[in-house]
């Protein structure tokens, strides 16, 4: 005698939790609701049932069904933009100086007839259950997790409850998706830049801390990658430190004299150098690595706009295969950046 089929959980449906439980699909539904009209002990056997059986929500048909019932359109349907500072308004760009994805990935989501809000997880007297239950209630199946603030870099959030992807590399565990910059080719298009432009000994600095030391490891292999194909003469150690400061510095330059430097921050080294007495660009030429519109220097610039953009992209991919919690094989979206000329690394003659 054969025994019941087994339902791969991802083809499980509304219906056969209702055949399962002996009641209707309106039944089912109104019991993962947790509506008050379904008596406690059917809730919880029909509860029970779509866990035994792997049932999960497709989030997209629920935010439908959430906007019907309560008369508001699909447009209103939200998106939760997870951040994580010390306060409420830390992460907003006014309060520091890391790039502002938020809004791209708004503008992102409203094309697919979403809004995106912030939410605020570390509230004072919220739990991570409870933080998560506000978004449960709100309907929200959806995540993008914003960039952690400094010395934070995991989270602890009931992740099984919703599609998620982080925004660059801050955040450790969980290892989630995430879309970030391609820090090894941000180096590698500066290193021939500089090759094309006449220069030969081509130095490295970490100017500033950063906030995500995978960031450093990314760019440190493409420099000391391209170390290795010039000749011996023209290799020059990384300055020591990270982050290094103005004394060791001073001393790697007029121990080393490179021609062309690439920094993580163009601000602190060009302080140094002027200190030093080293003219920029007529005795050696600067690549600032995180190029801003308003920096002086030639550079990679990365559109933030782009980076919130691609999150949303792969978020609502994740929504539309109902793949929701910490992934078993965690992707990354790389962006790549483009060269942005300035007034420090002319063609040399």
């Amino acid at each position: 005698m054969c025994g019941p089929s087994r339902v791969k959980p991802s083809q499980v449906t509304l219906q056969d939790v209702a055949e399962r439980a002996g009641v209707h699909r309106s039944t089912v539904s109104l019991a993962l609701r947790d509506a008050p009209r379904i008596s406690p002990e059917v809730r919880e056997r029909v509860q029970r049932i779509a866990r035994e059986l792997g049932y999960r929500v497709n989030p997209l048909v629920a935010a439908l069904m959430q906007s019907r019932r309560s008369g508001r359109s699909t447009k209103d349907v939200v998106l939760a933009f997870v951040t994580s500072y010390p306060t409420r308004e830390g992460w907003r760009p006014a309060k520091h100086d890391r790039p502002d994805f938020f809004p791209g990935a708004a503008a992102r989501a409203r094309d697919f007839g979403y809004r995106l809000e912030p939410f605020w997880c570390r509230e004072p007297g919220i739990s991570p259950r409870r933080f998560c239950d506000i978004l449960t209630a709100r309907g929200i199946t959806g995540m993008i997790v914003g960039r952690l603030p400094p010395g934070l870099h995991t989270l602890e959030l009931e992740w099984g409850r919703f599609s998620c992807v982080a925004l660059g590399m801050t955040m450790r565990e969980p290892r989630l998706h995430h879309v970030t910059e391609n820090h090894f080719s941000t180096v590698s298009q500066a290193m021939q830049r500089c090759f094309e432009r006449g220069y030969r000994r081509v130095g490295f600095v970490f100017s500033e801390a950063n906030d995500s030391p995978r960031v450093g490891d990314r760019w440190l292999g493409a420099y000391l990658r391209h170390q290795l194909a010039l000749p011996e003469k023209d290799r020059l150690p990384v300055c020591p430190g990270d982050p290094a400061d103005s004394t060791t510095f001073a001393a790697w330059f007029r121990r080393t004299r490179p021609d062309a430097i690439l920094a993580t921050h163009h601000r602190p080294v060009l302080e140094w150098l002027q200190r030093l007495g080293a003219g920029v660009p007529e005795e050696v030429g600067v690549v600032d690595l995180e190029n801003r519109p308003e920096s002086p220097c030639a550079g990679i610039h990365y559109d933030p706009a782009k980076v919130g953009a691609l999150a949303v992209e792969m978020l609502v991919g994740l929504m539309h295969r109902n793949e929701t919690g910490v992934p078993a094989d965690p992707h990354e979206v790389l962006l790549t950046g483009h060269w942005r000329d300035g007034n420090t690394l002319p063609r040399r003659t």
